[in-house]
């Protein structure tokens, strides 16, 4: 009787939940809003529970034991040995990158309430890190309170130095769309990191990417990672380069490029000598290159 009596609850629960949750879809929601809220209906209504994993020939279905699997299956995948530019990778990295401070530069500048605020008005609404400190809760502080952690921000940035706990995160590992469930690589690994930190990262991307667009440092092509652009630009691109090359009789030509597991493969050295070679210097780039 009361497994019985918990099942109704449950169910009555649930579909409160679902009728609360589908509620908040309207005529006024955006289209990048109602994704989002698909996105995440998508993941939450994937079973967490992983029953069992093949590696090596082997069976594994103790839960500390798959966590180590998938683990390893991560860490593997950004092991150094999967470089195919060892040689040049190694050849560059023997210069030494010097991001010696310049007063004068505005990037140098502590960051301001204003930034701050604008941030965090900007946050979603995920899952808090190890700390259980959500944005929610950044968000109702007092102005003292809020102004306080700014002038920790500050601190941290002038004096390059950032907390091993806000590298730590809550690991989630749903299961990709149409692969083998046994297999340890079929799952995409979602870390909750701090919220904290990850305003601190706001800020400080907000910061640099000011920098790379008022000194024309990005592409005009480039759309990803840039405010009002997205991938719509470069398919209407692509769109109006097709219908031109139709009315003048020509053949277009698109080359397309899928890189798997990008941003295991990503050098870190090339991005910091990047920012090396676009004069950025001081405090930005030094606590960038202390994070890495």
């Amino acid at each position: 009787m009361a497994r019985a009596e918990f099942r109704c609850i449950r169910r009555l629960g649930e579909s409160a939940t679902c009728i609360g949750y589908i509620s908040t879809i309207t005529y006024s929601t955006s289209s990048h809003k109602l994704w989002q809220k698909a996105e995440k209906e998508s993941i939450a209504s994937i079973s967490n529970s992983i029953s069992v994993l093949h590696v090596n020939g082997q069976s594994i279905s103790s839960p500390k034991n798959i966590g180590n699997s998938i683990a390893s299956t991560l860490s593997d995948a950004s092991s150094i040995r999967n470089y195919t530019f060892l040689n040049r990778k190694s050849g560059i990295e023997k210069q030494k990158l010097n991001f010696s401070a310049q007063s004068y530069l505005q990037s140098n500048s502590n960051f301001s309430f204003e930034e701050f605020q604008s941030c965090l008005s900007t946050v979603l609404k995920p899952s808090p890190g190890p700390d259980n400190i959500s944005y929610l809760m950044i968000q109702n502080l007092a102005s003292v309170s809020q102004k306080n952690l700014l002038c920790l921000y500050n601190r941290i940035r002038n004096e390059h130095y950032f907390s091993t706990l806000w590298q730590q995160a809550v690991v989630i590992p749903p299961l990709k769309a149409g692969k083998d469930p046994t297999n340890p690589s079929s799952y995409l690994p979602i870390a909750l990191t701090s919220c904290l930190c990850k305003l601190f990262e706001k800020i400080i991307n907000r910061r640099l990417i000011h920098f790379l667009e008022t000194n024309n440092l990005l592409h005009r092509c480039q759309s990803g990672f840039q405010k009002g652009r997205s991938t719509l630009d470069n398919l209407l691109a692509l769109e109006t380069d097709i219908r031109l090359a139709f009315l003048q009789r020509k053949h277009p030509v698109a080359v397309f490029f899928d890189i798997e597991k990008g941003y295991d493969y990503t050098c870190i050295y090339g991005i910091l000598k990047d920012l090396h070679d676009f004069n950025l210097s001081g405090n930005l780039p030094i606590f960038i290159q202390k994070v890495f």
